[in-house]
């Protein structure tokens, strides 16, 4: 499956690049990449930017985005479209715990950048992508301006306006030319990363003071009533019945998307049995269903 290529800073650009043509400018989103590609036989090809990830064992905190995939890629309508399903490959953004505070109410669970076509050996130009990443139902990263001049973009010092996902700055810009050339600007005022400090002067909601390490803490810390009614909106909105069955996958990918960086240590509890944990949150589950 294609891979994704690195996408250079200003440092590292051509310099013709600020010489002439139109900037899209889009939403550096902060996440971890995904890439999704439709084998002939129908099943979903599903890899991060290293590997191609083993249906039966997605790490944890790609749950969600995988979840997301299955939920939303309209199979059907690529197929009605191209010859060979195989010769697409989508690359997006897993919006997980990176150092910005998502709304994850709002934010979807993987924002789409780019579409390859084998049979034409290139990407999209970034409008055709736009427009084709919607059309197979996969949501398009936003878009902050378009067809901006190049020489009228001060990339030595550029804007940073507030994110689509939170009320707050954007992680950083991502530059892009029809022609398909393209760099990204992060924002030096916001620390990216998943080492979210465990001290007394960062705590929030999800990220105690003193990380649980007893798996019925992590429980009460991480499986929260919000979180729920969240998931089960979202379950709601796909007209699909209110059940554990339903609800609980989900909750526990929800959990995993937004705490990973303190309740996970790789694919293991951080200290506590995920085991336990699990069996916690099902039990929680339980409990919000019969209160609703």
């Amino acid at each position: 499956m294609k891979r994704y290529p690195a996408v250079p800073g200003v440092d590292d650009a051509d310099p013709a690049f600020f010489e002439a043509g139109h900037l899209w400018v889009q939403e550096l989103v902060a996440g971890e990449l995904i890439r999704v590609q439709v084998q002939a036989s129908g099943a979903l090809r599903v890899g991060t930017r290293r590997r191609v990830l083993d249906p039966d064992e997605v790490p944890l905190r790609y749950r969600h985005a995988v979840q997301s995939i299955r939920d939303d890629l309209d199979v059907d309508a690529l197929r009605a479209a191209v010859a060979d399903v195989e010769s697409v490959v989508f690359f997006g953004v897993a919006t997980q715990y990176d150092g910005v505070p998502y709304d994850w109410a709002r934010t979807p669970s993987v924002l789409w950048v780019d579409a390859w076509d084998a049979d034409r050996e290139g990407f999209l130009a970034v409008d055709a992508a736009e427009r084709a990443l919607a059309e197979f139902g996969l949501e398009p990263v936003n878009v902050l301006e378009k067809e901006v001049h190049v020489r009228d973009y001060d990339a030595a010092s550029p804007s940073m306006p507030r994110s689509a996902w939170y009320d707050g700055p954007v992680a950083g810009v991502v530059l892009r030319k029809k022609t398909g050339e393209r760099l990204a600007i992060p924002n030096p005022a916001i620390e990216r990363g998943v080492e979210r400090a465990v001290s007394p002067t960062a705590a929030t909601a999800d990220a105690p003071t003193d990380a649980p390490t007893d798996a019925t803490a992590a429980a009460d810390r991480a499986a929260t009533r919000e979180r729920f009614e969240r998931v089960v909106q979202s379950v709601a909105a796909r007209d699909r019945p209110i059940s554990f069955d339903t609800v609980y996958d989900r909750f526990l990918a929800a959990i995993y998307r937004e705490t990973h960086d303190w309740l996970l240590s790789g694919d293991d509890g951080a200290g506590f049995d995920l085991g336990a944990f699990r069996s916690a949150v099902s039990r929680r589950t339980s409990e919000f269903l019969d209160e609703r």
